[in-house]
């Protein structure tokens, strides 16, 4: 073997890892596995009606769920996560919808661009970026439905980001839910990829920081926890503090940094609990409701109620 290709040898492998790193897996990332929607409140004896709308910054169809409560006292529009949609049997949302409904607080639900039954839109997920338009469309939606009540948004995961740069963009709301929320993008995208392939976060850290620093998602200064310590409105952060995904010392690190957070971290849950055995990898994410659900809702309707006693926002 020549000396100059002993030497492109290595240049190749090392170029070919660089594009795996940097570009490749990044990329997957942002490609999303669409759920198809199979059941709707209907089916838990819910009133409902389907609604549609269009975000700002693109032609596109969105898809979504309007859940009215009788004498309603508030209207809570809920943000689901990354792969998922507004079903996420993930969350067990239905259930949660009806517990919302059932304390008096119209619900709407829709698809996030590139899920359930709204529109595609590439370059695919993008961690709450551009997520963040179509929450603020929810929220436009909802506010003219129901124009004299408070309104609160709620995320779960990659929703509660959505949520966060909505409200960091103007968006006007009474008030941010989150649960579990995705606060940092390259441990979320590493604990991610381990999820899905067994090997150790760690090796996936510069794919986590390529997102960012190359593809455009959220990061730094721009990062979901860094525009959350931002807003001064109130806040109800719900941790499960096991979470192996969304993890509680970026959750702390919010709540330490913004003093309109609430820090609520629900009751452990044992990783060998064999409720969770379906979840896999995925563990206690956003198992707060499932687990512990009249905690969690007494928990979100009493932030609900004190929120919505302060001045609304100015139109």
């Amino acid at each position: 073997m020549s000396r100059s290709l002993r030497l492109a040898l290595p240049v190749a492998l090392l170029s070919a890892l660089a594009w795996l790193v940097l570009v490749t897996i990044p990329r997957q990332a942002m490609s999303v596995e669409r759920l198809a929607l199979t059941t709707s409140p209907a089916d838990i004896g819910l009133a409902y009606e389907n609604f549609s709308l269009r975000p700002a910054d693109a032609d596109l169809h969105l898809a979504g769920w309007w859940m009215p409560a009788a004498q309603a006292r508030g209207t809570l529009v809920f943000i689901h996560g990354g792969g998922s949609h507004r079903h996420s049997e993930f969350f067990r949302a239905l259930r949660f919808y009806r517990a919302m409904v059932d304390a008096g607080l119209n619900v709407a639900a829709i698809d996030l661009r590139n899920h359930g039954e709204s529109d595609a839109h590439p370059p695919g997920l993008q961690f709450g970026r551009s997520e963040s338009f179509d929450v603020r469309a929810a929220l436009d939606w909802a506010r003219a439905r129901a124009p004299d009540l408070p309104l609160f948004a709620m995320g779960i995961s990659m929703g509660g980001a959505s949520v966060i740069h909505a409200a960091g963009d103007g968006a006007r709301v009474q008030g941010l839910i989150l649960l579990d929320p995705l606060l940092d993008t390259a441990d979320v995208f590493a604990r991610g990829a381990w999820i899905q392939t067994g090997l150790p976060p760690a090796l996936f850290l510069p794919s986590g920081w390529a997102v960012s620093a190359l593809h455009g998602f959220p990061g730094g200064a721009d990062g979901a926890l860094a525009r959350a310590a931002k807003l001064d409105l109130p806040i109800l952060l719900i941790q499960d503090p096991q979470d192996p995904v969304t993890r509680l010392p970026f959750a702390r690190e919010l709540a330490r940094r913004n003093p309109r957070v609430r820090l609520w971290l629900a009751p452990r849950i044992d990783a060998d609990d064999p409720r969770l055995a379906w979840k896999e990898r995925w563990g206690s994410h956003v198992a707060a409701f499932e687990f512990f659900p009249q905690q969690t809702v007494a928990q979100i309707t009493g932030f609900i109620a004190a929120a919505s006693r302060a001045p609304h926002p100015a139109n």
